[in-house]
């Protein structure tokens, strides 16, 4: 955990003219306390920080565990927040929940009466400050109800109801070839995915989200593929966009990313995946937290994306007929129609029609079991 240090102003000693000396206080060194049940929801706690000199106002730095939150409340001459880790939450009444991360500051205006506290999978730290703390007063409101989302409801926010995109379509080649492990193919599908409109973070992501399927020698291979080929294009002066790391809002450590991909499982398969593997521990951990949790919330691939590059790595192994049949029925429930995902079969049919001829027989089950 990174140490926090507060400092206090230089002091200028009118007697003396001296100087005081800089104060640095440890984070181990801050005295911890227990934030009331009675006004937070979960688990929090702060500490006071250091008085400023002369300023009526009072800073406290306060930590919330992953879905911990305050009540409603209100302060009486208002309240400035400053996120130094992790992604928070905050919500005015009768306004819509804002999200809040490293680096944000949130004026909350007098007698307004809010919220806030850490996201369901993100422990959130902020500094809070009460300017005029003597004469600010807070009034404790009712429990925040936090009701867990609906999956048909967040299912309608990651679906697709347009017709795959050229660019969508020319992942399937891409991860094709890598699956099989044919590098001297891959290239040119790469080639033709950039000018499909596909970016290197995009493409980088592709291989990232394949190692599950796939394993890492076969994504590694296709990544490195990817890189020297972005190297001779730069040689050969075509500019494309530098490839950056997929934004993540926090550190792995700071989320809960089993329960996040719990959640999104239940969303793409419209059921209750809580039990599923509960007798094997690392597969049921890597499923979920991993796969599900971590890379889907990744920002560089949106999940109809996802499940292409599932699908197209699936159908290239060939014998996985269960697991492939899993996640054409997920693209289905993404908003994808027969018709569309026979364009990925017919994609398919141009690297090898034998693959292509047994995904469709999966395909038909799932629309006609």
């Amino acid at each position: 955990m990174k140490t926090t240090l507060f400092s206090t102003a230089l002091l200028l000693v009118a007697a003396t003219g001296v100087s005081a000396e800089q104060v640095k206080t440890d984070y181990s060194q801050h005295q911890w306390q227990n934030a009331p049940a009675d006004y937070f929801s979960g688990k929090a706690r702060f500490t006071r920080l250091p008085e400023i000199p002369d300023s009526p106002d009072r800073t406290a730095l306060v930590e919330f565990q992953a879905g911990s939150v305050t009540n409603w409340h209100s302060h009486s001459q208002g309240q400035y927040l400053i996120v130094t880790k992790g992604e928070g939450r905050t919500q005015e009444w009768g306004k819509p929940v804002q999200v809040i991360k490293e680096g944000d500051v949130v004026w909350c205006p007098p007698n307004v009466k809010h919220w806030h506290g850490a996201t369901a999978h993100s422990s959130m730290s902020h500094i809070a400050v009460s300017p005029n703390a003597s004469e600010n007063k807070v009034t404790w409101l009712e429990k925040v109800d936090l009701t867990a989302p609906d999956p048909k409801v967040e299912l309608q926010k990651i679906s697709q109801h347009q017709p795959l995109s050229r660019k969508q379509l020319a992942i399937v080649p891409i991860v094709f070839y890598s699956a099989k492990g044919y590098p001297e193919q891959l290239k040119p599908a790469l080639e033709q995915g950039l000018a499909s409109g596909l970016t290197p973070d995009e493409l980088e992501e592709i291989f990232a989200h394949q190692y599950a399927y796939a394993g890492f020698p076969r994504a590694l291979n296709g990544l490195h593929t990817l890189q020297n080929l972005l190297k001779e294009r730069a040689a050969k002066g075509i500019a494309d966009s530098p490839a950056k790391s997929a934004q993540q809002s926090q550190s792995a450590h700071d989320r809960d990313y089993y329960t996040l991909g719990t959640q999104t499982l239940n969303v793409l398969t419209q059921r209750d995946n809580s039990a599923l593997l509960q007798n094997s521990e690392g597969m049921d951990y890597a499923l979920k937290a991993h796969l599900f949790g971590y890379l889907f919330s990744r920002n560089s691939l949106s999940t109809v994306n996802r499940e292409l590059v599932a699908v197209a790595t699936l159908a290239a192994l060939e014998t996985v007929p269960n697991q492939l049949r899993s996640h054409f029925s997920i693209l289905k429930n993404l908003g994808l129609s027969q018709t569309e995902l026979q364009r990925v079969i017919s994609e398919l049919a141009v690297q090898d029609q034998n693959v292509a001829d047994k995904a469709e027989e999966v395909l038909q089950k799932v629309f006609n079991p």
